[in-house]
């Protein structure tokens, strides 16, 4: 009986382990060529996602990053649920929360920090825009399907290709 118990036991044990939210290399789901600059595209892009009222959006908190040396801009989506050093007063799951909606400021790095920090575990989706030459640049966007999806129709109204927002 309690060889039993004790098999039952772990396998409880080892079926909740194995659903615990891992750091996980994000699936890359677009990659495609776009007629514009960077910078212009990423600020564009940036204030589409703050302006933007769906609900799913609601928990996500956005940087825009500039990579001078490399000629790109990459604009992150956090999951404010599971980042760490959110105080409840600001966190956007408190219905009584002060939430302050101000443009995120361009953080301009080097692009060999690019992937320095362990933000892996809270990014919802990453959008890195490459320019190829003056007027065309490349962008890939990688993360949650649904989320990402949304941002990238809100990236093609940037540049003209579709007006699905």
């Amino acid at each position: 009986m309690i060889e039993r118990s004790a098999v039952f036991l772990t396998v409880c044990v080892l079926a909740a382990c194995a659903h615990f939210v891992s750091p996980r290399e994000k699936l890359q789901m677009f990659e495609e060529p776009f007629a514009g600059l960077h910078t212009e595209l990423a600020n564009c892009l940036v204030t589409k996602l703050q302006s933007y009222s769906g609900w799913s959006f609601r928990m996500l908190q956005f940087k825009h990053r500039k990579y001078s040396d490399a000629g790109a801009s990459e604009v992150l989506a956090f999951d404010t649920r599971y980042m760490p050093g959110i105080v409840a007063a600001y966190s956007p799951a408190n219905p009584d929360a002060v939430i302050v909606e101000e443009m995120p400021r361009v953080e301009i790095l080097p692009y060999a920090h690019r992937n320095i920090h362990s933000e892996a575990a809270y990014t919802a989706f990453a959008i890195l825009i490459n320019q190829i030459d003056d007027t065309m640049v490349k962008a890939t966007l990688q993360g949650d399907h649904y989320l990402g999806d949304i941002a990238w129709k809100m990236l093609k109204t940037c540049t003209g290709s579709s007006h699905h927002f």
